[in-house]
């Protein structure tokens, strides 16, 4: 699938609506192609529309995560989305995969607001969302004995991912979550000493783990069975590419520090030097 990123960064963005929330101002940039979701900064898109195709997965990420259905041994049942973002993922799963349920979890309620009045999100009896800080959440489903067969990660505020979603004791939580066979999809940017720092924490807590090279950002897939390559599934293929355009490959063993509730400063690192 050709990526569209490339047409989003030549696109003439305005800001058209602004949206205070709790946490962050939910900022709308209206292109001539586009209409992307931002995080107070102008230049950093958490979300974007194909104005004259809605449901499409616009961005590369977008259909990154979903593609890492394909590497279940069976069909999904039920889905976790952990950050909402212009709600592209949730249309998709309604869409495609209308048996499955989706729990989306969101921590302000502006961005939900915002995906309803301005990127076509009308959430139907599939889709649960919840507004509540992921870690919250986390816990009361697991008290719950709640189980997930996939699980994305897709959580960010104006600079990264918030610290407290990017530590053991959080993927140790994920982890009691994850179904038999499961597996967690996240997006991520990270580069220079933070990439060893997050590769070393999600190594501590899931034996399988490959990273996706997208464009952009990239794409960790985790499990705590051995993960295989997929074979090729036309359907699927059309919804978030070809597998094999995106090279998945087994993380190397990082020596990095891991990153905890403790000692955990992701947003630091990732500004530090090589």
């Amino acid at each position: 699938m050709h990526s569209l990123e490339n047409c989003l960064m030549h696109d003439d963005f305005k800001l058209v609506k602004t949206v205070r929330g709790q946490h962050v101002d939910v900022m709308v940039m209206e292109g001539q192609d586009f209409r992307c979701m931002s995080f107070d900064r102008r230049n950093l898109f958490q979300s974007c529309m194909r104005k004259d195709a809605p449901n499409a997965l616009a961005l590369e990420y977008t259909r990154g995560l979903l593609a890492g259905l394909r590497l279940l041994e069976r069909p999904p049942e039920n889905i976790l989305l952990i950050g909402m973002g212009g709600g592209s993922i949730p249309k998709a799963v309604m869409q495609h995969w209308p048996d499955v349920q989706l729990d989306v979890v969101e921590l302000d309620q502006a961005v939900v607001q915002v995906a309803k009045d301005w990127f076509a999100f009308a959430p139907s009896a599939q889709i649960t969302i919840t507004v509540q800080d992921a870690r919250a959440f986390v816990r009361q489903r697991i008290r719950q004995g709640q189980h997930y067969d996939f699980i994305m990660l897709d959580a960010f505020d104006q600079d990264y991912i918030p610290e407290h979603l990017l530590t053991v004791e959080f993927l140790q939580q994920i982890r009691q979550l994850l179904a038999p066979g499961g597996v967690v999809a996240a997006n991520t940017f990270a580069q220079g000493r933070l990439q060893a720092h997050e590769e070393a924490t999600w190594q501590a807590v899931f034996p399988s783990l490959w990273r996706s090279k997208r464009l952009m950002n990239d794409i960790i897939y985790a499990a705590t069975q051995p993960l295989q390559t997929p074979q090729p599934d036309a359907q699927q293929e059309s919804i978030t590419g070809v597998w094999t355009d995106y090279p998945s490959q087994a993380v190397s063993a990082s020596q990095a520090r891991v990153l905890t509730d403790q000692w955990s400063p992701s947003n630091v690192l990732r500004h530090a030097n090589e």
